[in-house]
């Protein structure tokens, strides 16, 4: 009896390791709506706009100039997926517009964004920055 349980924990471990990735970034779900969100570094902001299936709409970022969060690439039907690249506080505002430029926005969504500190860039770059800050 004891083989067939081992067979099947083995079984459900390697079904299991399929949809699980234990090194995958943690996602944080922004409200469809807008408001306050907040992203640590080494996870991943999911903004979960719903995108025209007939490609005539897009969402484009219109603020920040400077960004604490990237796009992980273009946007997809489900949303678009940020990742934070610096500490500090922003506003993204997104608009829902014509593809082709012209036309007012259909649609106008912000978020005020905070990535904390303590992430592993920024405390390098904190411990860099007191290193030549010590030999002026």
């Amino acid at each position: 009896m004891r083989p067939l349980a081992a067979l099947l924990v083995f079984a459900l471990a390697g079904c299991m390791a399929r949809s699980w990735d234990p090194h995958a970034p943690k996602t944080v779900v922004a409200s469809e709506e807008g408001g306050a969100v907040t992203v640590k570094h080494g996870a991943r902001l999911h903004i979960p706009l719903a995108a025209d299936p007939n490609g005539t709409y897009e969402w484009k970022l219109i603020e920040p100039q400077l960004l604490k969060v990237v796009a992980e690439g273009p946007a997809e039907a489900g949303g678009q997926n940020f990742t934070p690249v610096r500490s500090g506080e922003e506003k993204l505002r997104l608009e829902y517009r014509p593809v082709t430029g012209g036309g007012a926005a259909q649609r106008v969504v912000s978020y005020d964004v905070t990535v904390p500190e303590g992430g592993i860039f920024s405390r390098m770059w904190g411990a860099f920055k007191e290193v030549f800050s010590r030999k002026k």
